[in-house]
């Protein structure tokens, strides 16, 4: 048995609860030196580039910290607020939407003004208290200010109660829950790889029957979908499609679908109070909404495109990150966006969908907006793409397929991320019992 639950008569009332008879419980100013780092200059290149990791808050996440992305010069921490903290270190994140996040420095560092360090003054192990701050969000919460973005300050952390645990226990504990959430993170790493391998599944099945390359046979039970043979398939004459089947037709762009002009001011009714869609609404490579709110709560107030039901909303932005859906109802979107129109008598618009999400248009597009310093797709350049058209009567049934692939990839991704959340859960429920006392961690 690694190890037991202490029975209440072990136990005696803390500041935070109960805690085991042999601990202690003290403010971590009594036991660290708590400070935050600081920002040389970024008008002064002679204190960035050089050797000296140094690290900001969006790094700290509630892990070991073995990378940073910025190093400063010797001359940028001598002649700057920064200072340099110890390798073992924990570092708290102070502000904004990571606030309370926890790290545990893996080399000497120097930090923004936005971590904190806890630098022990004595025997105590800086890894149990990494561990013991990621449960610890009651108390951050209680001196944060701000609202959503706001955050806490060093005399705050100074403030927080800490476990004391005699060192032996510190340490056993420590290495208990190295190996216990390593574990956890190895199981749930495998997870987040698998569904990265489904959606790149789908990415690619998509791709595959919108170029034709399979086609789908009917039969009492459904349909099935077969490769075609080389003999059914022509050169498209376009370089992202490459060959699709002889009775399907290759059609401009801008010769089927319409891509709205003219804008309106969100600030004014009705368009204040109806939906806008913008970028961040919308699942990347998913052609799904994540959210909704209106114009007036998100303070629009530049031009916003209109947008009827069922129009295909594209973001002309950032095309590697695929962000296309179908608008649900009569709404407005960005004008980072693109609102779309099919010419009904030969494109659906929900196939134009499929198409704007198949991995081959993705690569395209990319390649085409990569050409500027600002990665998106001008209308010009949409336009003269050109893109494949089975009958409407075919594209009704590519329809159907897609939809139910679809669908049942999603849902296996869905178990898996429910999955991944109770991992989650039981890795911070075991920390929490360990760097609280609950349990006691045996020989």
């Amino acid at each position: 048995m690694e190890y037991r639950y202490r029975e209440q008569k072990e136990l005696i009332k803390g500041e935070l609860g109960n805690i085991p008879k042999s601990w202690n419980q003290a403010k971590a100013q009594y036991y660290f030196d708590v400070f935050a780092g600081g920002t040389p200059s970024t008008n002064e290149p002679k204190y960035w580039d050089g050797d000296i990791p140094w690290i900001n808050s969006g790094e700290v996440q509630n892990c070991y910290i073995t990378n940073v992305s910025r190093y400063i010069t010797n001359q940028g921490l001598k002649e700057s607020s920064t200072k340099l903290i110890p390798k073992n270190t924990t570092v708290l994140a102070m502000t904004g939407a990571t606030c309370g996040n926890v790290g545990y420095l893996q080399f000497d560092s120097t930090a923004n003004q936005s971590v904190m360090a806890f630098v022990p003054k004595y025997s105590y192990n800086s890894k149990f208290l990494y561990y013991y701050l990621m449960c610890q969000s009651q108390q951050i919460e209680y001196y944060k200010t701000g609202g959503a973005q706001g955050g806490i300050n060093v005399d705050n952390g100074k403030k927080l109660y800490i476990n004391i645990p005699l060192d032996e226990e510190q340490e056993k504990i420590a290495n208990f829950l190295d190996k216990k959430t390593s574990k956890f993170n190895s199981i749930i790493s495998k997870k987040e790889a698998l569904i990265e391998k489904l959606e790149e599944a789908k990415k690619s099945f998509i791709s595959e029957v919108v170029t034709g390359k399979m086609k789908v046979i009917k039969n009492d039970d459904g349909y099935d979908l077969v490769k075609r043979s080389n003999d059914e398939m022509k050169d498209s004459g376009v370089e992202w499609l490459g060959e699709i089947p002889k009775d399907w037709e290759v059609k401009k762009f801008s010769h089927i679908i319409k891509i709205s002009n003219g804008q309106v001011n969100p600030k004014i009714e009705p368009y204040s109070n109806m939906i806008l869609i913008a970028p961040n609404h919308i699942r990347s490579n998913m052609g799904k909404i994540i959210a909704l709110e209106t114009a007036n709560s998100q303070g629009a107030d530049s031009g916003k495109y209109f947008c009827n039901k069922g129009d295909i909303i594209y973001s002309k932005i950032r095309p590697n990150l695929c962000k296309v859906c179908i608008a649900p109802l009569d709404c407005l979107c960005s004008a980072d966006m693109y609102p779309m129109k099919t010419d009904s008598k030969l494109l659906n618009q929900e196939y134009l969908l499929w198409i704007l999400l198949s991995d081959n248009f993705t690569k395209y597009v990319v390649l085409d907006s990569d050409r500027v310093a600002m990665p998106k797709v001008n209308r010009e350049s949409l336009s003269k793409f050109k893109i494949p058209v089975p009958t409407l009567q075919e594209q009704n049934l590519l329809n159907t397929v897609l939809k139910d692939k679809d669908k049942n990839i999603d849902c296996l991704i869905s178990k898996i991320k429910l999955q991944i959340e109770k991992l989650k859960e039981a890795k911070q429920s075991l920390i929490s019992e360990a760097v609280t006392g609950k349990i006691e961690i045996m020989d």
